[in-house]
């Protein structure tokens, strides 16, 4: 069973994201991944999605860069990022499109083209044949045959205005139990979280608020912790005045 996390503060997230990652850890799980929205070391460049990925467990990957002595992930910083630690079948160097977060980059995607979507999920997610037969016909370009990159083109398709209710149509469309974090790019203080027979729970603390498939991988100050009801949307803002956050039912 993978676990999946999500964090939303007023500070860097990303060592609270690799914290998250080592206690969700399970035997069996052999991948784990984050995205955060922010910046990578020292550039110019605007703030955007940026992903990790390693085909190994958290705590392999935790100590690997512990002992290299430099700066977690070459300086990543962002104040929202999701995580995600699960097992990902054995195919040597086709393993790794494999591992979640996944992205879409939109349709007629190049190697430039920055992230627009991503996401992490937990559960069993049922797409069909002609969902992804559709969005080929829409120009979205797939490297692995994960039913997460599916519901990452998916969103992305389905987006228009309204993220959150891109979230919904998406659920309306796919079958099984599902639990889901959601960013987007074009909304980079804005984090999205939904399931439908799977548990999630969140809460706040001092300076920040964030979601997970199990307590214990929950920053350790999170308080008045919560289940995420089915059918809900939790949207998390950060703000310049906080944090906050709205249920759409």
């Amino acid at each position: 069973m993978s676990g999946i996390v999500g964090i939303v503060a007023t500070h860097n997230t990303v060592p609270g994201l690799l914290q998250s990652l080592q206690r969700m850890e399970e035997p069996g799980h052999n991948s784990c991944g984050l995205v955060v929205h922010g910046l990578q070391g020292q550039t110019n460049s605007p703030a955007r999605l940026h992903r990790h990925r390693r085909v190994q467990r958290a705590s392999a990957w935790m100590a690997q860069m512990a002992q290299s002595g430099k700066p977690e992930l070459n300086g990543l910083q962002g104040l929202i990022g999701m995580g995600h630690s699960g097992q990902t079948p054995s195919m040597a160097s086709q393993a790794l499109p494999h591992v979640l977060p996944c992205m879409s980059h939109g349709p007629n995607a190049h190697l430039n083209s920055p992230a627009r979507v991503a996401v992490v999920l937990h559960g069993t997610l049922q797409g069909s044949d002609a969902l992804r037969e559709a969005l080929l016909e829409r120009d979205y370009g797939f490297k692995s045959n994960s039913v997460a990159e599916m519901l990452a083109h998916l969103i992305d398709a389905t987006y228009q205005s309204d993220p959150a209710q891109a979230v919904y149509r998406v659920f309306e469309l796919l079958q099984g139990p599902l639990a889901m974090g959601v960013m987007f790019n074009a909304h980079p203080k804005k984090m999205f979280v939904a399931q439908r027979g799977q548990p999630l729970y969140w809460g706040s603390g001092p300076a920040h608020t964030a979601w997970a498939s199990t307590p214990a991988a929950l920053p350790k100050n999170t308080s008045d912790m919560n289940p995420l009801c089915a059918g809900q949307v939790l949207e998390i803002l950060s703000s310049e005045s906080g944090i906050s956050h709205q249920l759409h039912a």
